[in-house]
């Protein structure tokens, strides 16, 4: 066996410490390499899933936008279709406090018994004023003016005759008056 000696004539004789710090020194730089690269595909991976759920969000975003203007478009329609519907149960309750029972109570007592109404049709204007189209059948002239006579003096106002027809035996008047609520 053969001892070197290094008197700092050859300092690089003597390789074996330089050769051991460099593999010592490789060594933590490979190991540290090892965990940043471990590190590094961590936080890849979270990064990644980060983005997969802020896709999956923005995606239940859209489904939700979608979902809102649907309920806001079915709820103008039901909002529609409520007014109407409001509309006429006011007037279901308007027309239960109208006073049915005075109207037609006036119209029979102003009506003479040769004379009789073929049709009725009834119009609300306001809640205080109906209009009344209907069709007068009387025998003769005479009966038909006094009937007109009764009706003005009954109440109903706007008294009008639109037309007479003298097919047979009697004279059918299409006529139009006002009535309004007194109470």
């Amino acid at each position: 066996m053969k001892i070197y000696l290094n008197l700092a004539s050859k300092p690089w004789r003597n390789r074996r410490p330089f050769f051991l710090l460099a593999g010592l020194l490789m060594a933590i730089n490979l190991t540290i390499l090892a965990i940043s690269l471990i590190f590094y595909l961590s936080y890849q991976s979270k990064i990644s899933q980060g983005r997969r759920e802020i896709i999956k969000m923005a995606r239940m975003e859209d489904a939700l936008k979608r979902e809102e203007r649907q309920l806001s478009a079915r709820a103008v329609a039901l909002t529609k279709t409520l007014e109407t519907e409001v509309e006429v149960a006011n007037s279901i309750i308007s027309d239960k406090s109208f006073p049915w029972s005075e109207f037609f109570s006036r119209l029979e007592k102003a009506l003479p018994s040769s004379c009789y109404l073929n049709s009725l049709t009834l119009n609300r204007r306001t809640d205080l004023k109906l209009e009344i189209k209907f069709k007068l059948v009387a025998p003769d002239f005479i009966s038909l003016l006094r009937t007109i006579e009764e009706l003005r003096k009954a109440g109903f106002s706007d008294l009008q005759v639109k037309s007479e027809d003298l097919s047979g035996r009697n004279i059918i008047s299409e006529m139009v008056m006002i009535y309004e609520r007194t109470d």
